[in-house]
């Protein structure tokens, strides 16, 4: 009767840890399965997003400079070269340094070489960015055509147009409007919506970054958004 009892209770024992090792496998497909999930829908909104991207470096949509896979030498290799684009963007074209970007950089300009660490994506030359090169004059940094719509400039955005942040003084010297009346006047008043349209416009771009940033769970690497954090309601006290 001993020996059955023992029997019964290790047979009892190993069903139960048999039952707990299919539940943990269960779990970790489940887990596997969510992560999966989380990565494939990662991965489509960066297609989505990258629908109306222009490459840089090959001029062809669907994906940025840095994972651009086109990007051939000057004479013609393009196998060598493949992915070439990522190492090319993300940098400071001043100092070379991967830590920061061209904005943030404290080192001195250098006149006569001011960045020996650009490349240009359309003749792959050195020293200077495809907005600058003589081979572009044509379409600047716009690849698809166009330019700042406050000074018509092809070498920069209108948000980081210099007309932009000057006042209406500045802006009516460069103008050459003064205080005479007429056409000048519809120019300025041109130039004005112009400008309400730009700054409309950044603000759009700010506030939509802001409500898609992402944040990454500190032990479980899921992405999850969220959204603006909603204010509080006011208090009223009454007399």
């Amino acid at each position: 009767g001993g020996d059955d009892g023992g029997a019964k209770e290790e047979t009892g024992a190993s069903k139960k840890a048999l039952k707990k090792k299919k539940w943990k496998e269960m779990e970790k497909e489940k887990k596997k399965r969510r992560l999966l999930s989380s990565e494939m829908r990662r991965q489509k909104r960066i297609q989505e997003r990258s629908v109306g991207t222009t490459c840089f470096a090959c001029r062809e949509k669907g994906h940025a400079a840095k994972d651009c896979p086109n990007v051939k030498s000057n004479s013609g290799e393009e196998d060598a070269f493949q992915g070439k684009g990522r190492s090319l963007v993300g940098i400071c074209y001043r100092c070379g340094s991967t830590r920061h970007t061209l904005s943030r950089c404290k080192k001195q300009v250098d006149e006569s070489n001011p960045l020996p660490f650009a490349s240009c994506f359309v003749c792959n030359g050195k020293g200077h960015l495809a907005s600058a090169c003589p081979q572009n004059a044509d379409k600047g940094i716009y690849p698809n055509g166009g330019c700042c719509k406050l000074c018509g400039e092809k070498t920069h955005l209108a948000k980081d147009c210099e007309l932009r942040k000057k006042d209406n003084v500045d802006t009516l010297a460069v103008m050459g409007t003064g205080d005479r009346p007429g056409a000048d006047e519809d120019d300025f008043h041109t130039f004005k919506r112009r400008k309400q349209e730009v700054e409309k416009g950044s603000k759009a771009s700010g506030d939509e970054r802001k409500s898609l940033q992402v944040r990454t769970g500190a032990h479980s690497g899921v992405v999850k958004s969220f959204g603006s954090t909603p204010k509080p309601a006011k208090k009223v006290v009454y007399f």
